[in-house]
């Protein structure tokens, strides 16, 4: 947790998050940014349950490794990332903040070379793909059949090199068509990646998303 809390210091995260207002709430007694930190720390302890939190409200250690003032309730976790969810503009903070935090810290790409021996070139692969979940048996919102046969989500996600660092990341219903949206995914995806290194990219995605529009961006 402690280097968790080094990392997030490298950012304007908490800042920016600060300055977004949710409809239908004034300053709020416990601040966005003590709120993302909070479920932050939970997901790289590998919890994802928001009841969770609930062991570290007492946890001096927590609240002190990611330099927050308070650890929000579970409800309260729950019912701000409720609010926030794709209306204040969470989520291109977080992405935006993220691609800065890896170029921040320079971190090592390692690039796939292509080419005639004579013109041998250096690329970063930008890999791009769907990879369904299986939420059999649950009654969440959104759970539908994937193209896998199962029911669940069908997220959206962009890795950049070797190393498979998480660029861009997008929630979709088990259902959904593997081309909604995907030029739009793509073009963001493309402009993160190139926030993070300079080297060509080459983005590489499943035979599936060969259409126009996405040959286009």
């Amino acid at each position: 947790m402690t280097l968790v809390g080094v990392l997030l210091d490298k950012t304007t995260l908490g800042e920016r998050l600060n300055r977004t207002r949710l409809s239908g709430m004034g300053k709020p007694d416990i601040s966005n940014r003590d709120v993302a930190y909070s479920y932050i720390g939970l997901l790289c302890q590998g919890k994802t349950d928001f009841d969770h939190i609930e062991a570290f409200r007492d946890d001096e250690f927590f609240t002190l490794a990611l330099q927050m003032d308070n650890v929000p309730s579970s409800p309260t976790l729950r019912q701000r990332l409720d609010m926030a969810a794709g209306k204040a503009g969470w989520e291109s903070i977080l992405l935006e903040e993220s691609a800065k935090l890896l170029r921040t810290l320079d971190v090592t790409l390692h690039p796939i070379v292509l080419g005639e021996p004579s013109k041998r070139r250096a690329y970063i692969p930008l890999d791009i793909d769907v990879s369904p979940f299986d939420n059999s048996g649950t009654k969440k919102e959104g759970v539908s059949r994937t193209y896998k046969g199962h029911d669940g989500y069908a997220p959206i996600f962009a890795y950049l090199g070797q190393e498979g660092y998480v660029v861009n990341v997008q929630l979709r219903e088990g259902s959904t068509h593997v081309q909604k949206d995907t030029a739009v995914f793509l073009r963001k995806s493309i402009q993160y990646a190139k926030q993070i290194s300079d080297l060509p990219l080459l983005v590489r995605m499943d035979a599936g998303n060969d259409s126009a529009e996405n040959l286009a961006v």
